[in-house]
């Protein structure tokens, strides 16, 4: 299972701390997760993730424990543990007892480099398609399977691919794509798991009056498009060099106002908390 040890001294499980010495994540099919990243002691659009959360488990059987509960247990893990940054991964699942189990643990990251938002990074298509796009569930054998992928081909993400040929999402991050006339392309919300960053970018679109197109993109119709970028809660919003053979210009101008957009954004929101 590649999931990585647990970060820090502590992890908090329904509402208690524990050691995390050594401490390996378990992680099934029946579990409901969210990455919440943490910036300077302060955890950026928790209302966000925790209103996802709340959706994917809607319906499934496994109870939603109330947001305050939730806020509670990240409170002590920052508490209990040394770090200012960094993220957090917060599940869900059923436990033996049919209740709900609550878990909060910091887990190891990975950030772009300045060289990355400057230079951009490479992906690879990668067959696959989400049987619950919308629903942020642990998948065990895709995530082995890609993050093996990824490591063995040195690139940074993979562009999936569904069984007609179109592109809709990153393994762990959200597409966009700029075609010649300006337009900012994505692929529709319900086809993804819409991410928080892909919402906030829409926004900052929309805001400048950008045309925003929500439609599939055919991987053999690549060369049409001038730029591409990813979202997501690592890597913010990162630019897209190359896709397998094609390649894009990580300088594009609409791009890189969305990039400082979206950096002002989080600034402020880290403000106001």
């Amino acid at each position: 299972m590649i999931t990585g040890k647990i970060l820090g001294d502590k992890y908090v499980i329904n509402g208690m701390s524990a050691d995390a010495s050594g401490k390996v994540p378990y992680m099934s099919a029946d579990t409901y997760y969210e990455v919440i990243r943490l910036i300077d002691g302060k955890l950026l659009f928790l209302p966000d993730h925790l209103k996802r959360l709340r959706q994917s488990v809607s319906g499934s059987g496994t109870a939603y424990p109330g947001s305050q509960k939730i806020m509670e247990s990240l409170g002590l893990l920052i508490k209990e543990n040394p770090f200012r940054k960094g993220n957090i991964r917060l599940i869900l699942h059923q436990s033996d007892k049919n209740e709900p189990l609550l878990q909060c643990y910091f887990v190891p990251y990975f950030y772009p480099d300045p060289n990355m938002y400057t230079r951009g990074v490479k992906l690879l298509i990668y067959p696959h398609m989400r049987p619950n796009p919308g629903i942020k569930k642990w998948d065990d054998q895709f995530r082995n399977s890609v993050s093996r992928y990824i490591l063995e081909h040195e690139v940074y993400e993979v562009a999936l691919k569904n069984r007609q040929n179109q592109i809709t999402e990153g393994s762990r991050s959200n597409i966009f794509f700029i075609d010649r006339a300006g337009s900012l392309i994505s692929a529709p919300g319900n086809d993804i798991l819409q991410g928080i960053t892909r919402k906030y970018v829409l926004e900052l679109a929309t805001g400048q009056g950008i045309r925003i197109e929500e439609r599939t993109i055919s991987a053999g119709t690549l060369d049409d498009l001038v730029s591409v970028f990813i979202s997501g809660t690592s890597p913010k919003v990162l630019p897209v060099k190359q896709i397998d053979d094609f390649f894009f210009d990580v300088a594009h101008p609409l791009l890189r106002l969305l990039m400082d957009q979206f950096e002002d954004l989080v600034l402020n929101s880290l403000k106001s908390l």
